[in-house]
């Protein structure tokens, strides 16, 4: 219940203040809830890159209007229809090692780190 609730408000987060803010400020809202919530180490990782990787692609694909993944396909030398994977999948690695950090960093109930 935690996982899923932390997932969710991730997503929601990263959709919003992305539309504000820069691209980057999923990494410190990544390291933030992971570090809070006292997530294990692997849901650390799992939690963030699937709530980036998800509101990034959903945004590429409600905002973009083709002429990005076309000429970035044509850049990179890879289909247009990938571009938008790829650009959620470095979002979703970036804010997973974010929410990795976060999740390592958390005091455990002894105290000690993990």
């Amino acid at each position: 219940m935690k996982n899923s609730l932390v997932l969710l408000l991730l997503f929601v987060t990263t959709i919003l203040s992305s539309l504000l803010l820069t691209w980057w400020v999923i990494a410190p809202l990544a390291l933030a809830l992971t570090y809070y919530n006292n997530v294990s180490t692997s849901a650390g990782f799992v939690i963030p890159f699937v709530a980036v990787f998800l509101a990034w692609l959903l945004s590429i694909y409600l905002i973009d209007t083709g002429a990005v993944s076309i000429l970035l396909g044509e850049l990179f030398s890879i289909a247009a229809f990938a571009t938008p994977l790829l650009a959620a999948m470095i979002g979703g690695l970036l804010a997973g090692l974010f929410g990795w950090a976060g999740a390592l960093l958390a005091p455990t109930s002894n105290g000690k780190n993990k």
